[in-house]
């Protein structure tokens, strides 16, 4: 089986993103790839040695992005044996993703992620906040569509960490398992230019300061603004 990687260890310039950064795009990226049936129930993941080196990255990076895999039950380990996939859609139900469209997923989002900021004002701590300040600086250090959306949903993710609410958290996996469906990755070349990337990051930034003051009214008004934005792009596209 055949992981194609991405450079993760040494973009910006030549400096090093740190490993925990560097760990959830490897994470993120074998997400994808899980969710979208790339890599099907019972397949056997390359060993660390191979995935460090598709990656670019050091085996405790890669063994860390396991872990967090594992954690969400999408792979288990097998002493021995290697580490497998695990994750199975229900055969019995119609996977949301295939019902929802970019447009529903978006009025999603701009329902949800408001609340998260109010939530991650009152709760993030200051592990939190480095966390979202690595993830911008991630998405600040890509130019190329797919290595945006993917530093874009890690830095959601982490918001939705950041408020301690277990349920917001686990319909976030959910948001993201939509976003890691074929139809999101046939527009997202028309709406991430990198001018349009460069004013999410804006954007992004001017939420990050927003949290870090522990403004809320601010940080619900650029996340609200930031969803408008959103919106508007994907009607563009399909216009």
């Amino acid at each position: 089986m055949e992981i194609e990687g991405t450079q993760v260890g040494n973009q910006n310039g030549g400096i090093p993103r740190p490993a925990d950064s560097a760990a959830d795009s490897i994470a993120a990226q074998l997400a994808r790839r899980i969710l979208d049936g790339s890599l099907a129930m019972g397949d056997r993941l390359p060993p660390e040695r191979s995935l460090a080196e598709s990656f670019s990255a050091s085996r405790g990076t890669v063994r860390e992005a396991l872990r967090s895999l594992s954690a969400r039950g999408l792979v288990a380990r097998r002493v021995g044996s290697g580490t497998f996939v695990i994750y199975e859609p229900d055969a019995g139900e119609t996977d949301v993703s295939e019902i929802t469209s970019p447009l529903e997923l978006v009025e999603v989002r701009a329902a949800i992620e408001p609340q998260m900021a109010r939530l991650a004002v009152r709760n993030a701590t200051a592990r939190d906040m480095a966390a979202l300040e690595r993830a911008v600086a991630e998405m600040e250090g890509v130019e190329d569509a797919e290595s945006f959306s993917l530093a874009d949903e890690v830095f959601h993710l982490r918001l939705a960490e950041a408020t301690h609410n277990p349920l917001i958290v686990e319909i976030y996996h959910r948001i993201n398992h939509v976003r890691a469906h074929q139809q999101w990755d046939s527009i997202k070349n028309k709406i991430l230019t990198p001018e349009q990337i460069t004013a999410y990051n804006a954007e992004h930034r001017a939420l990050l300061a927003a949290l870090s003051r522990r403004d809320a009214e601010r940080a619900v008004e650029v996340l609200s603004a930031h969803m408008d934005r959103a919106r508007a792009d994907l009607l563009a596209s399909s216009g």
